[in-house]
């Protein structure tokens, strides 16, 4: 059964340069335990579509048509009542950890707050709950860290106190803003890992929006190249990346820089590549644009 259903969704924004179409009617599901990416270069629209879909792009600027069905409400027609879905069926794991908290706040402040949305609770078992899901994320000693603010920790533990939050209401579908773009490699496996291993264990649907085909690679098992606001291809994650079928998907994969090893005085011998980087591409050559 799937947990998020969306249809010719169309998103246009209205701009001082005029109005413009920034997603242009994608369709696709998320099933239960599943985990779709959609992956793109900057200013595809990738990041717009998962903001639309939670209906947090302003209501002035922003008019989203289509369909997009969660947990039986329509995100597009029924506003009023996906609302008092955010939160609690659905959840954001924003891209960055020390925009996203509030800087004035302990972190057992707002990961409580999270945990409230699901239903009242007694101060006991709030930070009872409060431990449970900071262990879950693998904070050590995460009664010590409940009072701590923001800056006093590293980056890699921000961002699992965010998936902490995320995962505060138990929902059914979580969407992850470029959630590991803000770390080091190692610290940004570390977070895969623990995504991969939550969502074996809850089920949990997972909408990953990112520009890195080794993120995309690792954790999804379908993908969606998008560009333009289009899908200009998907299919299973084996075969986007060993078989792409569309021009700018090959031309995407070959203009990735590939690191070699030092094989005698002058020679550099090229690597089979192991990830991809959109945002390091030269977009003006796979555009076909000449210089």
């Amino acid at each position: 059964m799937n947990v998020l259903e969306v249809r010719d969704l169309s998103i246009e924004l209205m701009t001082t340069a005029g109005i413009i179409r920034a997603v242009d009617g994608v369709s696709f599901s998320i099933e239960a335990g599943q985990t779709v990416t959609i992956i793109g270069e900057s200013g595809s629209g990738k990041s717009t579509t998962a903001m639309g879909l939670l209906r947090l792009l302003p209501e002035d600027l922003a008019v989203i048509s289509g369909h997009a069905i969660l947990s039986g409400v329509d995100v597009v027609t029924q506003a009023k009542a996906f609302a008092k879905l955010r939160g609690r069926a659905v959840a954001l794991i924003p891209q960055d950890a020390m925009t996203a908290l509030s800087p004035v706040h302990t972190i057992g402040k707002q990961l409580g707050q999270a945990v409230l949305r699901k239903g009242p609770l007694p101060k006991p078992a709030l930070r009872e709950r409060s431990v449970e899901l900071l262990t879950q994320v693998r904070i050590p000693r995460p009664e010590d860290q409940l009072g701590k603010y923001p800056h006093q920790l590293s980056g890699g533990m921000l961002q699992r106190v965010l998936i902490a939050m995320a995962l505060a209401a138990d929902p059914v579908l979580l969407v992850a803003d470029e959630p590991t773009s803000a770390l080091d490699v190692t610290v940004q496996a570390g977070i895969l890992d623990l995504l991969m291993e939550l969502q074996e264990r809850t089920k949990v649907a997972i909408l990953m929006i990112t520009h890195d085909l080794g993120v995309a690679r690792l954790i999804s098992d379908t993908i969606h190249v998008m560009k333009d606001g289009r899908f200009v291809e998907s299919g299973e994650v084996e075969q986007i990346v060993a078989q792409p079928e569309t021009d700018y998907s090959r031309k995407l994969l070959a203009a990735v820089p590939r690191l070699g090893r030092w094989d005698g005085e002058n020679e550099v011998v090229a690597q089979p590549r192991e990830a991809v980087d959109l945002e390091a591409v030269d977009l003006e050559a796979v555009n076909g644009v000449n210089p």
